[in-house]
């Protein structure tokens, strides 16, 4: 009976850690401000290559508004590397210009 209980603690300890690791990798969303988009081409070749980036979960981008609005798994992409995505377009990702939630 004894040893029952401690195999069921041991994978009862087992199954918290799991979880408490998989709610760790949070979701993150950031606002980019981009200068340079003029239309609705523009945005969506941004668009196009920010969801093509391991990590980045959703990417909604507005010529209008010149901001990239960006859902991404923080432990699979960073920020920086979505700057890098961005500029890579031919387009400026503005430093400094973000917002995290």
């Amino acid at each position: 009976m004894f040893k029952r209980v401690i195999t069921f603690a041991a994978a009862a300890a087992l199954a918290l850690t799991l979880v408490a690791a998989a709610a760790s990798a949070a979701t993150k969303t950031v606002t980019i401000r981009v200068e340079g988009m003029k239309c609705g081409k523009c945005s969506g070749s941004v668009a196009k290559a920010l969801k093509a980036t391991h990590g980045v979960e959703d990417a909604e981008v507005n010529a209008e508004k010149g901001e990239a609005v960006v859902r991404y798994d923080d432990e699979k992409v960073t920020e920086a590397r979505l700057r890098e995505v961005i500029n890579a377009t031919g387009f400026k990702a503005v430093e400094g210009s973000s917002g995290n939630n």
